[in-house]
């Protein structure tokens, strides 16, 4: 039986998915408003898990336009619950929301040695989605005793008083997560793991995101840059993540409406290029990062340079030199491991 929409909505969404679903070459682009609305419908209770899976994989196909990677955006943020800590030179950081695989997860490190350093840092993330279904920033954080699943209205309360908070995507995605059964059926990659990673749950003015591809980079810097950012670093991270490696890695970076593309090479700042260390489970992980944060000579040029670009875009240092400098003085001087003592303390620090 044909399904018969109650709504114009349905209807629209109907017409949509056909002009969609018709390949690389036929499939009309949205914009921005058609995107969002789209969205707005498969989280409804009037879109069919058929309808679902049938936009994901058409998208997948046709590719994802900026004004189409904006209008999800509007979407996924309309359907969640954002907060706004009172944080002067809040940064945004984002890595895959499936996690890891490849690499050790050093952005939460990193974001732990910026909040150290006096820069606010917001995380956020989910667990147990494909394709990785990786060593994401919750389960490292949960791995370190940190609580990672904390509802919005106390995430805003410990970026306040401690300068690091991390939402959980079944804590404030609301709509996303509704998907969630689907996504973990359907198993490959879709729109929706590149605009998660390029949210700003917490309207920070400030993001650092990773792109797995350098294709994505300025794409990725546009989106997110054009919906009210101040500046956007995107780099090409390890493992899609927003970690920069220890070998010359492009940037896209949005400022004042322009978009600039360079490169960062660790030898530039002081540091020996390396392969980054192999992931980990949660665990192994964990007792890798408490390490590098008492300074432990296996990982500290990579988190150097990662706590350092995060301190620098956050206003803490007047440039990437300075800012690993900083880094480097808050992990010697044991604030960074005093700051992961706090985080676990559940917010009790002050």
């Amino acid at each position: 039986i044909m399904q018969s929409f109650s709504s114009d909505a349905g209807e629209r969404f109907r017409k949509r998915l056909i002009a969609t679903a018709k390949g690389r070459h036929g499939a009309r682009d949205m914009t921005r408003e058609q995107a969002r609305e789209a969205l707005a419908f498969l989280f409804s209770d009037e879109a069919h898990p058929v309808q679902i899976g049938a936009f994901l994989t058409a998208m997948r196909f046709k590719g994802t336009r900026v004004e189409e990677m904006m209008g999800f955006l509007d979407a996924m943020e309309s359907a969640a619950t954002l907060i706004e800590p009172a944080a002067r030179g809040l940064i945004n950081c984002n890595g895959p929301y499936d996690g890891r695989k490849k690499a050790l997860n050093l952005s939460v490190p990193a974001a732990i040695v910026a909040a150290a350093a006096g820069v606010p840092v917001v995380l956020h993330s989910n667990s147990g989605l494909p394709p990785k279904d990786g060593v994401t920033n919750a389960r490292l954080l949960e791995a370190l005793g940190v609580p990672a699943a904390r509802e919005p209205d106390q995430v805003c309360s410990d970026i306040e008083r401690m300068g690091f908070g991390h939402l959980h995507a079944s804590r404030y995605l609301h709509g996303v997560e509704r998907l969630k059964p689907l996504r973990q059926s359907l198993f490959y990659r879709s729109f929706l793991h590149a605009c998660e990673v390029m949210l700003n749950p917490a309207r920070a003015r400030r993001s650092l995101i990773g792109a797995a591809h350098e294709s994505f980079l300025e794409r990725f810097a546009q989106a997110a840059g054009t919906r009210g950012q101040e500046r956007v670093l995107v780099v090409q991270g390890l493992d899609g993540g927003d970690e920069l490696p220890l070998a010359p890695a492009p940037v896209a970076e949005y400022h004042e409406g322009r978009i600039e593309k360079y490169t960062l090479a660790p030898g530039d700042f002081g540091l020996k290029e390396a392969k980054h260390h192999p992931c980990e489970t949660p665990a192994q992980s964990a007792a890798l990062v408490e390490a590098a944060l008492g300074g432990d000579e296996r990982h500290l040029d990579a988190l150097l340079f990662n706590a350092g670009l995060r301190i620098q875009l956050g206003g803490g240092s007047d440039s990437l030199e300075s800012g690993i400098a900083k880094a480097r003085d808050t992990i010697t001087g044991g604030a960074a491991l005093d700051k992961l003592e706090a985080l676990r303390g559940g917010g009790r620090e002050g």
